[in-house]
């Protein structure tokens, strides 16, 4: 228990930091960098129980699921068109990024498929596992690529939007 308080603990303080220094996605980016900050220090040993992560993931499933109305769901009759060609591209440079990556490294194609696709870190890990991939690679490229876009991203937006 002491440790997944210190986690909790670290994590607060990171993102109350990252809020106050209004970092794009502040509490996010800051509890994550925090808690990386005391993991990578050394003598730090977090923990964060599955049954946490399954309560965030409900919380952002509800609240998402509370922005979809009947008005949504009408615009999705307009959206058909974008949504379709953003699935194609996405897909698209998914294997393209895989060829490249399974030439680069010598890595198998379903190591580097699964390792470059958008989608959850869970996800694809799990459904690579079922196509024979090296599954701690695709965690590990998996991470290293949600770690990016979360810490990137907000920035890139701040800038280009200007705000």
């Amino acid at each position: 228990m002491v440790k997944v308080v210190s986690t909790l603990l670290i994590a607060s303080a990171g993102g109350f930091l990252g809020l106050r220094l209004k970092v794009p996605a502040g509490a996010l980016v800051g509890a994550m960098m925090a808690v990386a900050i005391a993991n990578l220090a050394g003598g730090f040993t977090g923990a964060i129980p599955r049954e946490f992560r399954t309560v965030a993931q409900i919380v952002v499933g509800g609240m998402l699921g509370l922005s979809l109305t009947r008005a949504t769901l009408l615009e999705i009759k307009a959206m058909w068109l974008p949504v379709l060609v953003l699935i194609a591209f996405l897909i698209g440079m998914s294997l393209l990024a895989g060829i490249v990556l399974s030439r680069v490294t010598g890595w198998d194609a379903a190591t580097a498929f699964f390792g470059s696709s958008p989608g959850g870190m869970t996800e694809m890990t799990l459904t690579s596992m079922s196509f024979g991939a090296d599954t701690p690679k695709v965690a590990l490229l998996q991470l290293v690529r949600m770690l990016a876009v979360v810490s990137i991203m907000p920035w890139i937006f701040k800038i280009v939007l200007k705000k």
